[in-house]
């Protein structure tokens, strides 16, 4: 075998290129994730879709380790179990969380149970965005308390209290006193009023809108344990 000194200029050259892109390679999937570690779930979340995860890790041995939740408006009366079951794999099979667009209520809950949360760019019908409510009885509504508790303050945990259990608990701090609060949390800041934000909290009514709702300009989602990818 020859010695790289004995190679010629040109040989030296691309192997030098190839040198680098394989640096640089390294250096991207550290950084992001590659599409075939990741499952992505789109719209509605459901227990047929949850099945489908449950199989997928199952068989992928090792394969996956990011669950993406796209333009999602949370689950139908199965949102409790959904929670607890896709919570269960992202604590066995230690899995990140990505967001793209619009993520509500039991999609919001998911993602942030994530072990490294990731906010990705806006899709063509959504910016990307956290609606974040109470865990409620589908037929009812009635608020359960000791269930909204206790994901708080495993979110609070994951995101080693950065996303404190202070501003989730204002999820109660409706004026009607029926925990009808939500907060909002968006990757790009919104402005409403002149005021520039990306975390809103609303304590009038459910899906409020944001110029009703109370701003907290100095607090971003960097600032509670969640990394914004640039694409």
């Amino acid at each position: 075998m020859r010695r790289l000194t004995q190679l010629s200029p040109t040989l030296k050259a691309e192997l030098l290129v190839i040198g680098v892109v394989v640096v640089l390679m390294a250096f991207k999937s550290f950084r992001y994730v590659d599409d075939e570690t990741r499952i992505v779930l789109r719209g509605e979340l459901t227990l047929e879709r949850v099945v489908e995860v449950e199989e997928l890790l199952r068989q992928g041995r090792g394969q996956f380790n990011t669950l993406q939740l796209v333009d999602s408006p949370g689950a139908g009366a199965a949102a409790g179990i959904i929670v607890d079951r896709l919570e269960a794999l992202i604590n066995r099979y230690r899995l990140n969380t990505e967001v793209r667009g619009r993520c509500a209520s039991a999609c919001a809950a998911v993602f942030l149970l994530g072990n490294h949360r990731r906010m990705l760019a806006a899709t063509e019908e959504s910016p990307t965005f956290l609606m974040i409510h109470a865990v409620r009885n589908f037929v009812s509504g009635e608020v359960n308390y000791g269930k909204t508790e206790a994901i708080n303050k495993k979110i609070a945990a994951k995101s080693q209290q950065q996303f404190s259990i202070k501003l989730l608990n204002r999820l109660f701090d409706d004026k009607k006193g029926t925990g009808d609060g939500e907060i909002y949390l968006f990757r790009e800041p919104q402005t409403i009023a002149q005021t520039k934000a990306q975390v809103f909290v609303c304590d009038s009514k459910l899906q409020q809108q944001l110029d009703q709702c109370e701003a907290i300009p100095r607090m971003t989602p960097q600032s509670l344990g969640i990394i914004l990818v640039s694409e």
